[in-house]
């Protein structure tokens, strides 16, 4: 017997957001049902057939007894990955999390709400995921490690074993950090980076290996289209 989808809200309505909306329906136990955004950045009524209704206002069309949400926000900004994440618990909703079909994950491991795990991630045992990660492709999180809550990995990226990834950092395409390492919290490590330190709150580092290049302490990890 073919079992019955859950009913998932996007929140988001960036192309990031239809991305992720297009794994949900294609690979999982979900179908995404509408989006939602914010009632001031609200521009269109629908996506793909799709209603877009205001985050605000969401409760009124959709009963969180049977309806799941996701934040499909990106990553211009990671502080603000964390405070629309932040939103969405604030509302009756479950949350769901995307973890594709095409990741090997072992069974010990630990995910929390509001993760995606593209395919192609490789999740080593003993790994702790906390909530709000988003592990984009290929990227590989080796025993033992913990990856601390609003972090992303860029695709390709390899975190050591016995490592942590502290909150609201950010690990770039094909970026590796070494085993045994503590990396605090906001830390940026450019792409294609090599990391062999333990790193400060707030610092971007860049090379091979890598190294404190500038501080981020008022802004938080902010990533500007060109």
């Amino acid at each position: 017997m073919k079992q019955k989808k859950k009913n998932l809200i996007i929140y988001g309505d960036s192309s990031y957001a239809e991305m992720i909306a297009h794994y949900f329906m294609t690979d999982s136990v979900y179908q995404v049902v509408a989006f939602c955004v914010d009632k001031e950045y609200k521009t269109r009524e629908e996506i793909d057939a799709l209603p877009v209704i205001s985050r605000e206002d969401i409760e009124d069309y959709f009963s969180s007894a049977n309806h799941y949400i996701f934040a499909a926000i990106g990553y211009k900004s990671v502080r603000t990955h964390k405070v629309l994440f932040e939103k969405i618990t604030q509302l009756s909703f479950p949350v769901a999390s995307y973890i594709s079909s095409k990741a090997i994950i072992d069974a010990s491991c630990k995910i929390g709400i509001n993760c995606l795990i593209l395919p192609g991630v490789i999740l080593e045992p003993d790994t702790i995921i906390e909530e709000n990660c988003f592990i984009n492709s290929g990227a590989i999180v080796c025993h033992h490690t913990c990856i601390k809550a609003h972090t992303i990995l860029a695709a390709g990226s390899l975190i050591g074993g016995h490592t942590t990834i502290g909150k609201s950092s950010l690990i770039g395409f094909n970026a590796t950090v070494a085993e045994l390492l503590q990396v605090a919290d906001e830390t940026l490590l450019g792409a294609g980076s090599l990391l062999l330190q333990n790193t400060e709150k707030h610092t971007m580092y860049v090379g091979t290996p890598a190294k404190a290049v500038r501080k981020h302490t008022d802004t938080g990890i902010v990533l500007l289209s060109k």
